[in-house]
């Protein structure tokens, strides 16, 4: 550890002048980035990509809490973009168990809030903001003629899910904030995930860890009939969508969805995930609850900006599965 990276951990761990102290050793040429939720799985294949194209990033991760306006004082004032990944993820409560419904408001919605409160207090030169929503705003969608129709970023927003409403409600924050004080803010709309290091939690990419669970059990089982469609991009298309948003002005204010453009059955994922382990895959009928039918995205409107998908899903099944087996 060379002596910038000693006092730059150092820093980190303090919360009094930060600021000015960061500032002596980081390179005025450099963008500096805050990062939460940087140790998940979308964060922190950010949080690597951004180095290697030479950011300094900061990591807000546990211990330190979004829903703590102290713990954003601590961050934001050594930074000049935040990329927003933190959040409350969905459990698909289904009665029984004790309801938590607040928490996807506090940690979704109230920490951009938060958020704002230190920045503009604190009169902060923040660039820019980009915040980590869902598909699941969008719900069951809209269908033609009985046919399901792909999720363009205009669509009314139709939840279906406490997850789903509080990224809408955390989106309307803002952009109500981002306007009203003038810092550009860009919202991204993961479709379903795929890569290396995804948690079973990760409610925008949970399938593949669960298929693979399955499968080195025995037998890969999906819910209803497995012909739900499904839009599964790679976790390397996904980082490259946060650097184009934002280092492009056109982006500015803007919502995008982050997909593969291309949609298949979830069966096709899990007789390719049984495949790579010698087993069977079926159909288990079992209705998954709060969650869409069909899930089809439009993503014109990132393209438009010469954002491209250049990795398919099973490139990322392939390494995820490697990395299962290798760590085993």
């Amino acid at each position: 550890m060379g002596l910038y990276d000693f006092v730059r951990n150092v820093i980190i761990d303090t919360t009094t002048s930060i600021s000015a102290q960061e500032s002596v050793f980081t390179p005025k040429h450099m963008k500096r980035a805050l990062c939460t939720g940087g140790r998940g799985f979308i964060g922190s294949h950010l949080v690597k990509r951004l180095e290697e194209l030479g950011w300094d990033v900061l990591i807000m991760d546990l211990p330190h809490d979004v829903t703590q306006k102290t713990d954003w004082e601590i961050f934001l004032p050594q930074v000049d973009y935040v990329f927003h990944l933190a959040g409350h993820l969905d459990n698909y409560y289904q009665g029984g168990d004790k309801a938590d419904f607040a928490s996807y408001l506090d940690v979704n919605a109230k920490s951009v809030a938060l958020m704002f409160e230190v920045i503009v207090e604190k009169q902060l030169p923040i660039k820019k903001i980009v915040v980590a929503s869902s598909q699941s705003v969008y719900g069951e969608g809209n269908y033609k003629n009985g046919s399901p129709l792909e999720e363009k970023e205009h669509d009314l927003p139709q939840p279906i899910s406490a997850y789903g409403a509080s990224k809408v409600a955390m989106e309307s924050m803002l952009f109500s904030l981002g306007k009203l004080f003038k810092i550009p803010v860009v919202a991204l709309r993961y479709s379903i995930v795929l890569g290396t290091g995804q948690k079973f939690k990760d409610v925008d990419s949970g399938a593949l860890r669960s298929f693979v669970e399955m499968a080195r059990s025995g037998e890969v089982v999906t819910h209803e009939d497995g012909l739900q469609l499904r839009d599964f991009v790679n976790i390397d298309d996904v980082i490259e969508a946060h650097i184009v948003v934002a280092t492009n002005s056109k982006a500015d204010y803007e919502v995008f969805n982050v997909g593969a453009g291309k949609s298949i059955e979830v069966m096709e994922l899990a007789k390719y995930v049984a495949d790579k382990f010698w087993v069977g895959a079926r159909a288990g009928g079992k209705k998954r609850f709060c969650t869409a039918r069909h899930s089809l995205m439009n993503i014109d409107k990132l393209k438009s900006l010469g954002w491209e998908p250049k990795h398919t899903w099973r490139e990322a099944v392939d390494e995820y599965i490697r990395g299962v087996v290798s760590s085993a």
